[in-house]
């Protein structure tokens, strides 16, 4: 019975001009928009579709977000935040929202670019000052700069700052 009914349903549709109106009946009863599908209803929507033009630059802004953030103790970390921010934004489209690589590798990006400036501050303020304070690192680096420059750190200080430490 299935056979002929399957059979009665390919000769009634033959010819869709003549039965339209039964055929958008059966698509409202589908409850989906034959013209405004999405890919799941239907094969033929099934096409293959370019890459998104942004996916580049989020996964560039992603990995260049992880780098700053793993290398805050390094200046080279206020760079890479940067870069990462700037691909980030590249990949706004004005009434598009960013896709989520992009977003993270945003937030990655300013967290490792702020890190970065506030270990740099730490360090010239904070661990410099107590370095020089210790007699150990003042000897290595008057050893250091004796070596490369042939005078002391001192010396080294007051002749091209105009002031020793």
């Amino acid at each position: 019975m299935d056979n002929r009914n399957d059979q009665d349903n390919r000769e009634s549709w033959e010819n869709p001009r003549d039965n339209w109106n039964k055929w958008q009946e059966e698509q409202e009863k589908k409850n989906w928009d034959h013209w405004n599908s999405n890919a799941s209803n239907s094969s033929y929507y099934n096409q293959p579709t370019h890459k998104p033009y942004d996916q580049g630059f989020s996964i560039a802004s992603l990995i260049l977000g992880l780098l700053s953030l793993t290398l805050g103790c390094c200046g080279i970390s206020i760079p890479l935040g940067a870069l990462g921010i700037l691909f980030a934004m590249l990949c706004y489209r004005k009434g598009r929202s960013m896709n989520s690589n992009a977003r993270m590798g945003l937030y990655l990006s300013v967290f490792g670019l702020v890190y970065g400036i506030v270990m740099i501050i730490y360090t010239i303020f904070v661990q410099l000052p107590a370095m020089l304070q210790n007699p150990a690192y003042v000897n290595q680096m008057n050893q250091l700069y004796q070596m490369l420059f042939g005078m002391d750190f001192e010396e080294f200080m007051q002749m091209y700052y105009g002031s020793s430490i």
